[in-house]
């Protein structure tokens, strides 16, 4: 009786022994155990397969889209005189003629008067290098460490193609033709955008909720009055600079008056950054000239800087930007670094824009009283939203 009952127990033993050895076996990855399967649907296979071809495409046609989208700008700033002149009984088309016509004949005028002196102007620097060259570096001392970083920079195999007069009026001319060109298809798609926008804009509306109609017809009016008041301003601050400019070094007799104020007005776009990009090649054409003109200019460019920070940018653009000189310089930096110029210019308005998708899209998102936090930091730092 007892072997038998030994042997009960020994079997039993064993067989939960095996049980066990299963189950480990099982929770180890044995061919028993359980295996995820991932079932991915058609719908969604075709779904990242689109997506995948829409940023590619986005990423071949960007120069195309970042035109488009200046165009866009660019039809923001003219919509509201376009408006003014339908509100005078002018028809919606005579509007349209009036200001393209009106922009395109500044342009014309601008260019003959400006492209022939620029040339001129150009040229003399060209012949007359060598000898500004060696000026400005006599003003060093021989082993100083401007002397010898100016002379490398003298030295750059760019520098010496100034002499070439003939390629240097082929590249001017290109890029003036180039400049005008684009100009003119952005005024041509700025027309359209104008023309076809609003049934293009209703077109697109039908695709979002009522809520959200509402939504977008709000932000895009408050983005419009963001964008008008940026490209208005910008236009007027860089004109204003290049006149200073143009003044100042023409008074002093420094060479290269012309485009050195040109510049002055296309690098006033960046904040604390285009200051030292315009003035340093300033002061170093007015040293060729003597030490006390490359003294004067500095001091007369550091004097409208300041005017301009703490007078005319408020005057000119208000209160409708909003930001801060920070905010500003990153957001110019970034769409410098990604389209160049063109990028720059489009940079500001989007970020100026945050606050409005901030407080119509993001605020219920956010933490309690966020978007109301950072309403009244904007309200103290600038006044009160126009």
């Amino acid at each position: 009786m007892k072997s038998a009952d030994s042997d009960d127990v020994i079997s039993e033993s064993k067989e939960r022994q095996n049980t066990f050895q299963e189950k480990a076996y099982d929770l180890t990855g044995g061919v028993n155990s359980c295996r995820m399967q991932v079932d991915l649907p058609l719908a969604t296979i075709v779904r990242v397969f689109a997506a995948l071809l829409a940023g590619l495409a986005a990423y071949k046609l960007w120069p195309l889209l970042l035109l488009v989208f200046l165009a866009l700008l660019l039809a923001v700033t003219i919509h509201p005189v376009v408006e003014w002149l339908e509100s005078k009984k002018v028809k919606r088309w005579a509007s349209l003629l009036l200001v393209i016509t009106t922009l395109l004949a500044v342009l014309c005028f601008s260019i003959a008067l400006v492209i022939p002196e620029l040339l001129d102007q150009m040229g003399t620097l060209s012949n007359n290098f060598p000898a500004i060259r060696d000026e400005i570096l006599g003003r060093f001392l021989p082993n100083s460490f401007v002397r010898q970083n100016l002379s490398r920079m003298f030295e750059n195999p760019g520098w010496p193609e100034m002499g070439t007069w003939m390629g240097r009026l082929i590249f001017m001319g290109g890029v003036a033709l180039g400049g005008v060109s684009e100009f003119v298809i952005l005024l041509v798609i700025a027309c359209y955008l104008m023309i076809d926008g609003n049934k293009i804009y209703e077109w697109m509306l039908a695709f979002f909720s009522p809520l959200n109609r509402a939504k977008i017809r709000i932000s895009a009016e408050e983005i419009s009055h963001v964008i008008f008041g940026y490209i208005a301003g910008q236009a007027i601050t860089s004109i204003l600079v290049m006149i200073y400019a143009y003044i100042v070094l023409g008074m002093l007799k420094v060479p290269a008056a012309l485009p050195l104020s040109i510049v002055a007005g296309v690098f006033d776009i960046l904040p604390i950054l285009g200051f030292f990009l315009s003035t340093v090649p300033a002061c170093l054409l007015a040293l060729s000239v003597s030490s006390r003109t490359a003294l004067i200019v500095l001091g007369l460019y550091l004097l409208y800087h300041v005017l301009e920070n703490y007078l005319i940018v408020p005057k000119v653009y208000g209160k409708s930007l909003r930001l801060s000189t920070l905010t500003v310089l990153l957001g110019l930096l970034a769409g410098g670094l990604l389209a160049g110029i063109p990028g720059a210019l489009a940079a500001l308005p989007l970020v100026a824009s945050y606050s409005v998708i901030e407080r119509i899209w993001l605020k219920p998102f956010l933490g309690k009283g966020v978007s109301e936090k950072h309403e009244l930091q904007k309200d103290m730092e600038f006044g009160e939203k126009l």
